[in-house]
């Protein structure tokens, strides 16, 4: 037979079911209609883009060649071709109509007014050459070696002859009588820091003499204070040519450049040797043709062979070919 539940019991189980319904009221009210379980995320962070390296700016390109700027130089190549043909003709003067043509297309060519000044001295038009030098002269160092050439040329066409320097005995061409090649003009000039020394020379044919340039030999030497004495320089000495090739044809002069490397200290370590002068022997198949020497005593201390057979050495020596 079952106890009977008690009154106080079921009293008591009823206020607790009463309180807990109560409680869930409580939670919905206060909740409300948003009340939903909340579950964990799991955030995704995207790498951030990796940055290209930096494309170099590109330099400006040069402006394209223009239909007219081609044309032009197609013809200015037509027009020398043919100036080439027309000198080597039986009337080179008749190359002056395509020279005067080529002028016009490219009034700052050093390349064409320096043709255009040698075919005017051909002629003998001394004053148009002058002109012609004159121009290229004007270009400033826009010339570049055809600068030093129209120096020289000019100083050659003035009425007074060439440079003086050198023996006073010349003939009608400028040239020691019985000579094949000689010196028409020679000049020294210092760098502005003092390093170097450059001579310059131009070097006459005698009219009508066909040179072979393999039968000329140039020595240029300078010479430094040792001892009280002047003896030939163991400095570096370089030598160019600013007319190619070296032929000595048309106008019959070529042009050479020696430089020379003022010491800084001497041989032994000690103090440098003074600069004393230099001298110039120009040889063709072997015979001595002209020297010029500054101070001239070097002639007497140094005088030079009057033959010589080829002699591709000798220290402080410029020699050309």
């Amino acid at each position: 037979m079952k106890t009977p539940v008690g009154t106080t019991f079921v009293v008591a189980a009823s206020l607790l079911g009463v309180a807990a319904v109560v409680q869930l009221v409580a939670i919905l009210v206060y909740f409300g209609p948003g009340f939903a379980v909340v579950r964990p995320e799991v955030v995704v962070v995207a790498p951030l883009p990796t940055p290209e390296p930096a494309e170099p700016e590109a330099s400006p390109a040069p402006p394209a060649e223009t239909a007219e700027m081609a044309a032009q130089k197609v013809r200015l190549e037509e027009l020398m071709r043919e100036v080439e043909t027309l000198e080597q003709g039986p009337s080179p003067d008749a190359a002056l109509v395509p020279l005067e043509e080529a002028a016009s297309l490219q009034p700052r060519n050093p390349d064409v007014l320096s043709r255009l000044a040698s075919l005017h001295e051909k002629l003998g038009q001394i004053e148009l050459a002058q002109g012609a030098w004159k121009s290229v002269l004007d270009l400033g160092p826009d010339a570049g070696r055809f600068l030093e050439v129209a120096e020289i040329r000019l100083r050659l066409l003035r009425p007074e002859g060439p440079a003086s320097g050198g023996s006073a005995l010349r003939d009608q061409v400028g040239l020691q009588p019985g000579s094949t090649l000689g010196v028409v003009d020679l000049t020294v000039k210092e760098a502005a820091d003092k390093s170097t020394k450059d001579l310059r020379l131009a070097v006459k044919a005698r009219p009508d003499e066909t040179i072979d340039g393999r039968d000329v030999r140039i020595n240029v030497t300078f010479y430094e204070m040792q001892d009280g004495e002047p003896v030939p320089t163991t400095s570096r000495v370089q030598s160019m040519w600013f007319t190619t090739p070296v032929d000595w044809r048309d106008e019959g002069i070529e042009i050479l450049e020696v430089k020379y490397e003022v010491p800084r200290i001497g041989a032994d370590g000690g103090p440098a040797p003074q600069y004393y002068g230099y001298m110039v022997n120009i040889y063709h198949r072997g015979q001595l043709q002209e020297t010029r020497a500054d101070p001239v005593d070097l002639q007497e201390l140094f005088p030079p062979p009057l033959s010589e057979l080829p002699d591709f050495g000798g220290a402080g020596d410029g020699a050309a070919p």
